[in-house]
């Protein structure tokens, strides 16, 4: 009797469970490699959700191989390995079914969000909580959704499918693991030390296409400077995707359920988490300094048909995935396009630029897949608006703007957009009912359909909460779910508007404002900030403050919106709050106090 015989069983079925594991393992990043094109992740991002994956398939490994693996059996005739590798194999198809069947029944809906089940075999695997590979998830750019008032037969077909797809290694992993344990231990012991530097050459070349392959964004690449940009010229570098998303729009659960959006390919599990707990998104807003190459490496993962990511007004060199020139064409779901830009003066000017998709008519563009990109002075550094300490990567919003020479200042972006009219705006409640058409002198318009930065505030649900004098009907902490713009008094601000959306024009507006009282501050007389500002289709402007000498002259809260139409009353307004005295979570500009 050899060593093997001698090991208790359940030694060996934990040895076994433990092989088949990194087996399964192995074949979620193959499958990761071909339905993705790349890996896509860091180390740091999908070495978790393996980890999370194993645990998983680990325990279903040892129950299957418990009821049907090399335990010891009293009585009955022997097996041959092949009937016991296809015995193992059966036993975990069957308990792996309750467990994508489990990930894939759709939850109850909560504040924006109705939740579905997707099978990654379908054509829009991208979320972490639709498929067991936690790791395949977040790549995969194909979708087919189990809605949630679709039937549990539908439901269990994606985890079928979703089973079937991870059962497919199962077979053969058994039997090679059977045969080898068949051999003498000598000559395992042998064969595994062979493989030891296989492994760790795979596990080499995993990290450094992982980490090493691909530039964080704002890193400087000596491939990218080949690749079209002027020779000195530092590189400034962003990967993005465009994906599908549920898209929240307010406290009170509006949103539009088949919405599009631009993100940071490294920010798409933020995305995800935000999406799933109806929290607060934001469209991209990228940054440039004047002088630099811009290089924006473009993949499209939307469901279907093609996408680009288009910079209005700025000129850029295209490049396919597999080199040479793409006159400004699209790309189908999980292609790629490579945008080069020289942001040399007078070629580019410091300003708001915006990123949209136009392929099919300004359809998807009205359901949030645009985007802008900032460009600052030369030698600008990015600082967080909330802590003042430098920004990792030049995206949000907002931003304290570090110059080299000159005065710092604070940096808000505002996309106004809308929707469609009633008739096409997709705009649910929490429920998953349409918001009500409401009619007024303006005409008919669908509360919901006007937003700023993915953010509604129609005014007929702010109203549920007044009562006739304008006081809360019952106590509340909600404020307007549009972005609440902060700076100090006295300091320099810029806000970069930028129209959006669909075709319809916006009206960008701020004037004094008291909620309750019907008074507030007032702005210097004569401040271009108070004036009106007409917003065209993909246009955008920068309104600047004068420090000390312009708006505002004191501290106080100020309404921002749109004078078109409805506009306002659907949404699209916001609150400007100037502060006097420090704030926790507002850092002051570099060399003024507040």
């Amino acid at each position: 009797m050899d060593g093997e015989s001698a090991r208790p069983w359940w030694r060996t079925l934990v040895r076994l469970a433990v092989l088949l594991t990194l087996g399964l393992l192995g074949w979620e990043l193959v499958l990761l490699w071909f339905l993705s094109g790349d890996f896509g992740m860091p180390v740091s991002v999908l070495g978790p959700r393996l980890a999370r994956d194993a645990a998983s398939l680990f325990l279903v490994a040892v129950v299957a191989l418990s009821l049907a693996g090399p335990r010891p059996r009293s009585g009955g005739l022997a097996r041959t390995t092949v009937q016991k590798a296809a015995a193992v194999s059966s036993s975990f198809l069957l308990m792996l079914l309750p467990v994508t069947f489990g990930r894939n029944v759709p939850r109850q809906p909560t504040g924006a969000q109705a939740r579905g089940a997707v099978s990654v075999a379908g054509p829009d695997g991208e979320r972490a909580d639709r498929f067991l590979c936690a790791a395949i998830a977040q790549e995969v750019p194909t979708a087919s959704v189990v809605r949630e008032n679709d039937s549990r037969v539908a439901v269990a077909q994606a985890g079928v499918r979703d089973a079937l797809l991870l059962q497919v290694p199962v077979f053969p992993l058994m039997l090679l693991l059977l045969r080898r344990r068949s051999r003498p231990a000598a000559s395992r012991s042998r064969a595994v030390g062979s493989l030891l530097p296989l492994l760790l050459c795979l596990g080499l070349f995993w990290v450094w296409k992982t980490d090493g392959e691909r530039p964080l964004p704002g890193e400087p690449s000596p491939r990218e400077e080949e690749s079209g940009c002027l020779p000195g010229a530092p590189v400034r570098s962003y990967f993005v995707a465009a994906i599908s998303v549920d898209l929240p729009l307010n406290a009170w659960g509006d949103h539009v359920p088949r919405s599009f959006m631009y993100v940071l390919e490294e920010e798409l599990p933020a995305v995800r988490e935000k999406e799933r707990n109806a929290g607060p998104l934001q469209p991209l807003v990228l940054r440039a300094n004047l002088g630099e190459c811009l290089v924006l490496h473009f993949t499209n993962r939307l469901a279907d048909g093609p996408a680009a990511l288009r910079i209005e007004g700025l000129r850029a060199t295209v490049r396919g995935s597999a080199g040479g020139f793409v006159p400004g064409t699209s790309v189908d779901p999980g292609q790629r396009l490579t945008y080069v830009l020289s942001l040399s003066e007078p070629v580019a000017e410091e300003g708001i630029y915006l990123l949209h998709d136009s392929e099919d008519g300004g359809e998807r563009e009205a359901r949030g897949l645009f985007g802008a990109l900032v460009l600052e002075p030369a030698g600008a550094v990015y600082r967080d608006s909330s802590t003042g300490e430098p920004l990792r990567r030049g995206s949000g919003w907002e931003a304290i703007i570090d110059v080299p020479s000159g005065e710092a200042f604070r940096e808000m972006v505002l996309l106004y957009h809308a929707m469609g009219p009633p008739e096409v705006a997709d705009v649910r409640s929490a429920r998953g009912a349409l918001l009500p058409v409401l009619d007024e002198m303006a005409g008919p318009f669908r509360p919901g359909a006007f937003a700023v930065n993915y953010r509604s505030e129609p005014h007929f649900e702010r109203e549920a909460l007044l009562s006739e004098d304008g006081e809360p009907r019952r106590a509340t902490t909600r404020g307007l779910a549009t972005p609440l713009l902060r700076s100090y008094l006295g300091e320099p601000v810029k806000l970069r508007v930028a129209h959006a959306g669909s075709a319809e024009f916006h009206v960008h507006h701020l004037h004094g404002w008291d909620e309750r009282r019907g008074r507030g501050a007032r702005p210097s007389s004569g401040s271009s900030l108070e004036l009106p500002h007409l917003l065209s289709p993909g246009r955008g402007l920068t309104l600047a403050t004068a420090g000390t000498e312009g708006f505002p002259r004191m501290a106080g809260d100020f309404v921002v919106h749109c004078h078109m139409p409805n506009h306002s009353t659907g949404g699209e307004r916001l609150s400007w709050r100037v502060f006097s005295e420090r704030q926790p979570q507002l850092a002051p500009l570099p060399g003024r106090a507040p």
